[in-house]
């Protein structure tokens, strides 16, 4: 038999006490580590969420006044209260009036004014509780007309061609008078760009007036004339269907109404309006309370914009928004933030 060598130990192993310490300290240290993890995805996501609200933030407050401080714009004739020539099928309704430069609506609810429910036939509905507005405003440079030869066609640069397509609702104005139609042909002769606005019914909403009265010195523009590109926007709040949440819309005259900015949960505007005709602000108010349009100078859009995530802050913040401070629907990280834009055509 092998024996044991005087004073030698046998080998033994670990007892239950320092299995369960090890185990202990095990557990421990994967906690530890857990909640290191944790927190550190909790510091990404908030990272992100909100890089991702600054970055539409950014946005909305860089193309926003761009395209909302041309609102009425008609070259030269913008600062006289004279009405435009419209030549357009349904001249009248909301789509294709141009008069008013722009008009609001403000906290809409579950059933829409008729003119704006036909606007927005096929679109998604406005949400409850929210404002819309629309304006008019030219969608191009304002390029030069040649000479009006002819009742049924306008003369302008060659370079019209490249801007102007069929279809496209146009403006020409001078400093006494202004014609909206829409460009049912273009052709090149002669270095100029010959605009076409007949009766044609291939274009919509196309044109009621085919040839406008060559005898009648207001159908007649000369080189001191201009043509743009001329169009309605519409923006309102609704619900993105492709992700559930609440995103700003934009509609180009009666085209679909498409996703300028996903992730607004509310919009409401304020109008800046002069009551002394001295083409300075003096008050702020609703849609509602505007009595003339024309009297708007500034406009001021406020809007909520929130992360795509929720579980973004532990708690739910406090957000002040509209003049009130009132705790957030969820822990989505939300950013409020105000738009303004000065209509410049109508100040001095």
């Amino acid at each position: 038999m092998t024996r044991l060598m005087s004073g030698a130990q046998p080998n033994r192993g670990f007892g239950l006490v320092e299995i369960m310490i090890a185990i202990v300290l095990g557990l421990l240290l994967t906690v530890a580590v857990l909640q290191v993890f944790v927190a550190n995805n909790r510091t990404y996501q908030t990272g992100e969420a909100v890089a991702q609200v600054q970055e539409a933030t950014r946005y909305l407050q860089s193309e926003l006044p761009r395209q909302l401080r041309m609102a009425g714009y008609r070259g030269c004739l913008s600062k006289q209260d004279i009405s435009l020539v419209n030549t357009l099928n349904n001249a009248s309704t909301l789509t294709y009036d141009f008069n008013a430069g722009l008009r609001g609506y403000d906290n809409l609810g579950a059933t829409l004014p008729s003119e704006l429910a036909t606007h927005l036939t096929g679109d998604p509905a406005p949400l409850v509780g929210t404002d819309l507005l629309m304006i008019q405003r030219p969608d191009s440079q304002p390029l030069s007309i040649v000479a009006n030869n002819n009742a049924a066609q306008l003369f302008a640069v060659e370079e019209a061609n490249n801007v102007l397509a069929i279809g496209d609702i146009a403006i020409v104005t001078d400093c006494n008078k202004g014609h909206i139609f829409q460009v049912t042909n273009i052709t090149l002769s002669g270095g100029k760009a010959n605009i076409v606005h007949s009766g044609v019914n291939s274009v919509t909403p196309g044109n009621s007036i085919s040839s406008w009265d060559p005898n009648n010195k207001l159908n007649i523009y000369g080189t001191n004339a201009e043509i743009m590109r001329y169009g309605s926007q519409t923006y309102y709040l609704a619900t993105n269907a492709a992700t559930g949440r609440p995103a700003l819309y934009s509609k180009l005259n009666g085209g679909a109404a498409t996703v300028m900015q996903d992730g607004v949960y509310n919009l409401q505007i304020l109008y800046g309006i002069d009551t002394n005709a001295d083409r300075q602000t003096d008050r702020y108010v609703t849609a509602g309370n505007v009595s003339m349009w024309t009297q708007v100078l500034t406009i001021k859009m406020e809007l909520l914009l929130g992360s795509s995530e929720t579980g973004v802050v532990n708690t739910r913040q406090n957000i002040t928004f509209n003049g009130s401070t009132s705790s957030a629907a969820d822990t989505r990280w939300y950013l409020p933030t105000t738009v303004t834009a000065v209509l410049r055509n109508r100040l001095n």
